[in-house]
């Protein structure tokens, strides 16, 4: 399934045409902490607009929040912040991920950022949602410790036209270009390798004990090959 990732930079865009241009999903930000020293959580100004625009259309529909967090208290926080401005009460079909990219504060801290992703992740799977990270190619790789995050799914960056070859399980998703154009905008585009609304309706991805992680799923596809 291919869909376009978008926030206030697309502000404007009529999410009909995304459905006209073929696409079947769409990652929204959901907000941002800023890099600035008092890193304040902020909501995105598109994002209730973009939210109901994609539902009315019959799209898909993912979160992301921009993160500056370098301890789980600071995951958690950011969880928790996106979940009460912006997830309460809303029906997902894809994940929500956090983005963990940000070279003033996250940069060179790999425990501490791994801390916070599994303190977010861990806070939105107790919520019910389907938890990630999303990154690029080269932070999965040497910012961010792969090993403890098993059981989350990934969304991974890297812009060009062959998938990247990765060495830890749960990458789902690829955000493949950067210069996508929908109706004059700009978007960044990716490609879902997984069933994402199957496997949220099944509950595969939160930290409901009861029901299937994500790393189970992984498995049992393998065991179909």
């Amino acid at each position: 399934m291919k869909g376009v990732d978008l926030s206030v930079w697309q502000k404007g865009m009529d999410l009909a045409k995304v459905k006209e241009a073929g696409y079947g999903f769409v990652i929204l930000r959901g907000g941002f902490t800023g890099y600035g020293e008092k890193r304040t959580k902020n909501k995105d100004e598109t994002f209730e607009d973009f939210y109901q625009q994609a539902k009315r259309q019959g799209l898909g529909v993912g979160v992301y929040w921009y993160s500056c967090a370098i301890c789980r208290q600071d995951g958690v926080e950011e969880a928790e912040y996106l979940y009460e401005n912006c997830l309460k009460g809303k029906q997902f079909d894809y994940p929500v991920y956090i983005d963990v990219e940000e070279p003033r504060w996250q940069a060179n801290r790999k425990k501490g950022v791994t801390d916070a992703i599994i303190g977010f992740c861990e806070y939105i799977g107790e919520k019910g949602y389907c938890a990630g990270v999303y990154s690029n190619l080269s932070w999965f790789a040497g910012m961010i410790d792969t090993s403890r995050l098993d059981r989350y799914t990934k969304w991974v960056a890297s812009w060009s036209q062959q998938p990247p070859k990765v060495s830890f399980p749960g990458f789902d998703m690829w955000q493949n270009s950067n210069n996508g154009n929908i109706g004059g905008y700009q978007v960044d585009t990716n490609v879902a390798y997984a069933d994402f609304p199957d496997m949220i309706q099944r509950g595969i991805g939160t930290t409901d004990t009861d029901k299937p992680t994500l790393l189970d799923h992984i498995i049992q596809l393998l065991a179909r090959k």
